[in-house]
């Protein structure tokens, strides 16, 4: 569905993007994460045709066409973080507008009304709908014409938790349908749910590119064990020290403690059979908040 290879960008002297290349697969959820300034909305404009880069080049559809050909435009859709529609304009006559404006026949407004759950609110103006109904509005217009592609570029970073949920619902509900996402969000609970895989960048860089699941097990090893005892947690201390595994005193009665390379039930057997009382244990794999943090600072060459 996209093709990128060795994409440069520089404004100034800033090099936006350096030497980026990934593809997206069609039917699948691609996000770009990174911390600010790493060139994840730089990249969504060159995938748009909104900036030109000044090395190598995009590819969109089957047909491999540049992000500047109609009809690679009319094959996606746009939904930023923060859209203004003008205030006195209906919900329908927004869409309308926009539909014209794409040679769409009308029903196409009806059938993108539907899909964001805003056919009640048609006649509605524009101004006074919430952040979460402007979104599904922006998300209506993305949607005319049934494009095989969306690109949605921090679609929630605005929204109230409610709305943010509503809104994530309807992207699902999309990826079930089999279109082709590619998102770029900071908010990486979001991406965790909805991805299939992620970029990572940094400085105009990927210095990951990884399906979800190949992550989450690339960084088991980092798994923690929680442990909650009967007694003072002290009294596992001297076994940990022993084994000569990190630990960290959470409680008076809890220890998380850093059970790399599977070592989880060699540290349990080793507390039973010091008498310790185990209440309860949990395993906890790293979010990906802490891979995502774990992957740049590594880059970073930070500890």
């Amino acid at each position: 569905m996209i093709r990128v290879e060795g994409i440069r960008k520089r404004f100034g002297s800033v090099m936006a993007v350096d030497g980026l290349s990934f593809a997206v697969e069609a039917g699948e959820t691609f996000a770009l994460i990174g911390p600010n300034g790493a060139g994840k909305t730089t990249t969504l404009k060159i995938l748009l045709g909104l900036t030109r880069p000044d090395a190598g080049k995009v590819a969109i559809g089957d047909e491999r066409r540049p992000p500047s050909d109609p009809g690679a435009r009319r094959s996606l859709g746009y939904v930023p973080q923060r859209v203004e529609f003008a205030p006195a304009r209906t919900v329908l006559e927004v869409l309308t507008f926009f539909a014209d404006l794409k040679g769409l026949e009308r029903a196409a407004v009806g059938r993108a009304l539907e899909r964001v759950g805003l056919a009640s609110h048609a006649a509605r103006r524009a101004g006074d709908l919430s952040g979460g109904y402007t979104q599904r509005l922006s998300l209506a217009q993305a949607l005319l014409g049934d494009p095989a592609l969306l690109i949605l570029d921090e679609p929630t970073g605005s929204l109230d938790p409610e709305a943010t949920w509503e809104f994530r619902t309807l992207v699902e509900q999309l990826r079930r349908e089999g279109k082709t996402i590619v998102l770029s969000s900071h908010l990486l609970s979001e991406v965790e749910r909805i991805a299939d895989r992620v970029l990572i960048l940094l400085e105009g860089r990927a210095i990951a590119i990884e399906r979800l699941e190949d992550l989450r097990q690339r960084q088991l090893r980092a798994s923690r064990l929680r442990i909650e005892t009967r007694g003072a947690a002290e009294a596992a201390e001297p076994v940990l020290h022993r084994m000569d595994v990190p630990f960290e005193r959470t409680g008076s009665r809890e220890l998380t403690v850093a059970a790399t390379n599977g070592r989880s039930l060699e540290v349990l057997d080793a507390l039973r059979g010091a008498g310790v009382d185990l209440r309860s244990f949990q395993m906890q794999g790293p979010t990906l908040e802490e891979t995502f943090l774990a992957v740049v600072r590594g880059e970073r060459g930070e500890s």
